[in-house]
């Protein structure tokens, strides 16, 4: 792989970032000890609002019974409630709450420190470069896929 290949520095970078034992390092860091799939759904309704057993499966790949005993895991550990949506008194949905934001906090702390160790070497210059063509890209790659599949 070439360094200036940025469709394999970038798969690279998807492949690294997913890792199970990157994600661990990250709770590690966060002094959080739920497991990856837990600490995923609460990451999600912490970023996305309340949301349905049904919308959270598609969205983290797995099956609604998975999801389901997960959330009911989460809501037992006291870092999400259930209620019912406004809109359909059928759906239960599931929203974090002050206990499981703070954890949430926690793991974007472990992923920052993680973050601040990797560009230690790096100057400022760098560092804000790398961060504006990341933003820019990120932006370029969404508006791609909502053009394709608008919501």
């Amino acid at each position: 792989m070439a360094d200036d290949d940025y469709y394999d520095v970038w798969l690279d970078m998807l492949g690294r970032g997913s890792r199970p034992r990157f994600l661990a390092l990250v709770l590690d860091r966060a002094g959080v000890t739920l497991g990856l799939d837990l600490c995923q759904y609460v990451v999600h309704l912490d970023l996305r609002g309340p949301m349905g057993v049904l919308e959270l499966a598609e969205l983290v790949d797995r099956n609604h019974p998975k999801v389901s005993r997960s959330l009911a895991r989460l809501e037992w550990l006291g870092l999400v409630e259930r209620g019912t949506a406004p809109h359909d008194r059928r759906i239960k949905t599931a929203t974090v709450t002050a206990e499981g934001h703070r954890v949430v906090e926690a793991i974007n702390q472990g992923r920052r420190s993680l973050l601040d160790e990797a560009f230690a070497g790096w100057t400022e210059h760098d560092r804000v470069t790398f961060a504006r063509l990341t933003r820019r890209f990120s932006d370029d790659v969404l508006a791609l896929v909502e053009a394709h599949h608008p919501e």
